[in-house]
């Protein structure tokens, strides 16, 4: 075929127009080879090609004349010579039994037949050549490859994949090699997995690959490896032999190819790589996270499908640097061991790759998605139903070198993976890679992870480790170092009883962020923890799980309360949350952000606010602010401040610590107010407030009348004796203390348990705790003072703060008057119960004598309004309902 060239270079001078120039010396170079390899054909075998126009025949008087000009001038006088000799033709019949190529033989028919045999059989071998020069379908056997795995086949596979455009077959049988590399347009066909085999040969060096690309300028093209099996033989020198690196030493690879196809192969004990998909390059590209190698050089549009591998050195299945990657319904299992052996890996700078229906079983890390930390992660990578078999790590997804905050660079590439439908069947140390402890799915430093469908199956061999010890802390679901934007949904985990956590997201130093859990069950799996979030986790979210435990641990572990938690059952745990230390026997139900629940035409604005059971355009625009069980243009404006059960009402913007409740057009005056009201017309209004109750000062104002059950007015009095005094005991006063009053006394009231108003109570801090002025007013300063706003800011506002007593001791332990027995409530005013003596009537006055109520109609103080127990001489006394204060 005529060589073809690139003439139409890439305007920009970059790795495009580098691959461009490459391409045209791979073509040039092989041109001119095969050139070379046919001139050395031609004089060997073809010695005798040239036409006789091609020769000139030299005579001996100097001239010249072609060849085959003489011949014809020579046959002319040989005719003439025949036919003239006697006339009867029988010197032309003799001649005639001369054959082309100057035999003679002693019959003309012999002659013939001599000559149509030799007619016959060049025809035949012209025939063959022009096949063989425009057939599509050749076999190696037919160009010196040997199925019975004698002698070394390589150069029949070089020259029957020729210059590509070309299905080759193989026989069934082993065809040794010491490399094959395949040019565009051509396809490698066995007649199945273990009837054909190619094989290393045991002379190979450890650098070789057994099957790659021949174009190695990113311009390799249409090359397709099907039903064979491919042999390593990696132990083919001595066990010493090792990968030299790079993707050398590798069984199968693709090096900067388009269009790929590998079916039906199998691939087993390759020094380092079952089947590769990498770059133009023999070498990785280690030039830092962020970069990648020029596009012109990856691999793109590969699948594998239906492939085997096993025995391998490092990974089964791997791709680096390449996009657009399909690998379904493949095998990869039981590889060497001694390092991080995968069975498929998904590794540096990949992009868009898709795996479908594969399996793994025996590796260290099943499925591995990963970056090493010198160059950029793969990203884009799409699973769906994988099965991992007793792999370390049954699904491994992290960019090394990215994973501590205060060493490592935040990963710029690690991004966007779905896993769908996928299982993690027994993960356990299988001592493929010494040190290492399992997990059923990890995943670190990437962001943008989706999980939908997982399942994770245990069988109480998770906590055996290295050396035969045993490790009760690690989860079988693991989210950590720097990990952001994860989901986990529809997760299912049993058979792990073993392990330190079902699921765990970690936190601490390298925490990562914004992470979901929905739709979890667990069962008869961790004794410890369900699910477990570490320190400093703020924007966990974990929705509808359904959590069984063993009779002991947690069923949700957080270290703090943000956590959001919704529709989580957990039983048979020990506690079904440990919360911020707290336990709970039913999860709680936890949300944050701007919440509207239940409620229609309204909006909390703020992430930290809530509209609940609202109408009519209600807000909360604040952090910290709420509208609950309003309506109407409710707003709730500045943190710590709500509306609560009204309508068209609402707080002061800027403020903070106010409350309207039950109100219709009302506003807060300010900061430290729980008011309501009232009006019928209007906007809201301060001047519509009835009742308003500032928690600051303890004041409350009233724009009504206070109603009371109860029918007296009291204070507090502490007793002469130090002791309590009965209810009913008429007293009076005895300098500033009280005791029973007797005839002669002026009685001031009575011990009384109904009183409406108690006052003099002292109860939250001591009578001296602020300066007062001499009329007892506590003294104030105006100034101002700080608070905190909702971004944690420092504020500045004018309050009068009382003055502290400097001699005050806010550690000495203090208990309100009505707690302690010497102070005792008197009613002063109003209808208090009363004891009095035999014979008291209604309608008399009374004083006191012992404290008892005796009939004085002239000095009395009391008006009994009637007897409501009589008297009883075991009590000594009857009780009677006494209006007193009215004389």
């Amino acid at each position: 075929m005529p060589i073809k060239l690139i003439k139409k270079f890439h305007s920009v001078f970059g790795q495009k127009f580098v691959s461009q120039n490459e391409s045209n010396a791979e073509d040039i170079e092989y041109a001119l080879n095969k050139n070379e390899k046919y001139k050395k054909y031609h004089e060997k075998e073809q010695a005798t090609a040239h036409t006789t126009n091609q020769i000139v025949h030299k005579l001996a008087d100097g001239t010249t004349n072609n060849t085959a000009d003489e011949l014809k001038y020579q046959r002319k006088q040989i005719e003439r010579l025949v036919l003239g000799h006697n006339g009867d033709g029988i010197q032309e019949l003799r001649a005639s039994r001369v054959a082309m190529d100057a035999q003679h033989f002693d019959s003309l028919a012999s002659r013939l037949y001599h000559d149509f045999l030799n007619e016959k059989n060049n025809r035949e071998k012209l025939r063959d050549e022009l096949l063989a020069k425009i057939m599509r379908v050749v076999n190696v056997d037919d160009y010196g490859g040997d199925p019975t795995g004698q002698k070394d086949s390589t150069q029949a596979f070089t020259d029957t994949l020729a210059d590509g455009n070309r299905m080759v077959t193989m026989s069934a049988g082993t065809y040794l090699t010491t490399g094959i590399k395949m040019p565009n347009n051509s396809r490698l066909v066995g007649q199945g997995v273990d009837i054909t085999t190619i094989k290393f040969m045991d002379s190979t060096p450890a650098a070789n690959i057994g099957i790659t690309n021949l174009k190695m300028s990113g311009f390799a093209k249409n090359i397709s490896l099907e039903n064979f099996t491919f042999d390593g033989n990696k132990h083919r020198q001595d066990k010493s032999l090792k990968a030299v690196g790079g993707s050398r030493s590798s069984n199968i690879r693709f090096a900067g190819v388009t269009n790929g196809y590998i079916y039906n192969v199998k691939s087993f004990d390759a020094l380092l790589h079952g089947i590769d998909v990498t770059y133009a390059s023999d070498d990785y590209y280690y030039q830092g996270d962020g970069n990648r190698v020029p596009e012109a050089l990856e691999s793109k549009h590969i699948h594998i499908d239906r492939c085997e591998v096993y025995g391998h050195g490092d990974d089964g299945i791997t791709t680096h640097h390449s996009r657009y990657l399909t690998i379904s319904n493949s095998y990869a299992h039981t590889p060497t061991g001694g390092g991080n052996s995968n069975g498929i890996e998904i590794d540096d700078g990949s992009q868009y790759v898709f795996l479908d229906s594969n399996k793994t079983e025996g590796n260290y890390g099943g499925l591995e998605i990963k970056g090493h930390a010198a160059t950029s992660a793969a990203q884009g990578v799409f699973v769906n139903g994988h099965v991992s078999i007793e792999d370390i790590r049954a699904f491994n997804i992290r960019h090394i070198g990215h994973h501590r905050s205060a060493t490592d660079a935040k990963s710029k590439t690690a991004m966007n993976v779905s896993l769908n439908n996928c299982l993690a069947l027994y993960p356990y140390y299988n001592g493929v890679y010494p040190g290492t402890t399992p997990r059923g799915l990890l995943i670190s430093a990437y962001r943008n992870v989706s999980v939908n469908n997982f399942t994770a199956i245990g069988d109480n061999r998770f906590a055996k480790i290295d050396g035969g010890k045993t490790d009760y802390t690690m989860p079988v679901i693991a989210v950590q170092f720097m990990a952001e934007n994860v989901t986990l949904n529809n997760i299912n985990v049993t058979g792990f009883k073993d392990a330190g956590a079902d699921v765990k997201i970690f936190g601490g130093a390298n925490k990562g962020k914004r992470f979901t859990i929905n739709n979890a069950n667990i069962w008869n799996s961790s004794n410890k923890v369900g699910i477990a979030s570490g320190g400093g986790i703020y924007d966990l979210k974990i929705t509808n799980c359904n959590l069984l435990g063993n009779g002991s641990g947690n069923g949700v572990e957080a270290y703090n309360n943000t956590t959001i938690l919704s529709g989580i059952t957990a039983e048979n745990y020990t506690n079904a949350a440990m919360i911020a230390k707290e336990k709970y026997s039913v999860v709680p139900t936890i949300t944050k952000g701007g919440f509207s629940g239940a409620s229609t035409g309204s909006a909390a604005i703020s992430p930290v606010s809530a509209v609940i059971a609202s109408t009519g355009n209600s807000r909360a625009y604040d952090s910290r602010s709420y509208v609950i069980g309003s309506g109407y243009n409710s707003k709730a404006y500045g943190s710590r401040s709500g509306v609560i059960s009204s309508l068209q009402s609402e707080t002061t913007k800027g403020g903070h610590t106010q409350i309207v409740i039950n109100s219709n057009r009302v506003k807060s005056p300010g900061n430290y107010h729980i008011v309501g009201g009232y009006s019928d017309k209007g906007e809201a209004s301060t001047s519509n407030i009835k009742v308003d109750l500032s928690t600051f000062s303890g004041n409350l104002t009233l724009a009504g009348k206070i109603t009371q059950n109860s029918a007296d007015i009291a204070e507090l009095f502490e007793s002469q004796n130090g002791k309590a005094i009965p209810l009913g005991t008429v007293v009076t006063l005895e300098g500033d203390k009280i005791r029973k009053a007797q005839p002669h006394d002026k009685p001031i009231g009575v011990i009384s348990g109904t009183a409406a108003l108690v006052a003099n109570e002292k109860s939250y801090h001591h009578k001296d705790r602020y300066l007062k002025n001499e009329y007892g007013v506590t003294i104030t300063e105006h100034k101002q003072v700080s608070y905190l706003d909702d971004e944690g800011h420092e504020q500045f506002e004018w309050r009068d703060v009382p003055v502290e007593n400097p001699d005050y001791d806010p550690s000495i332990e203090y208990m309100s008057r009505s707690e302690r027995p010497e102070w005792n409530t008197v009613g002063l005013l109003g209808q208090i119960y009363t004891n009095v003596e035999k014979g008291v009537s209604e309608g008399d006055l009374i004083n006191g004598r012992a404290g008892t109520g005796f009939t004085d109609n002239v000095n009395g103080k009391g008006r009994v309004m009637k007897i409501t127990t009589p008297y009883d001489d075991k009590k000594g006394f009857g009780i009677a309902l006494v209006l007193w204060g009215v004389n």
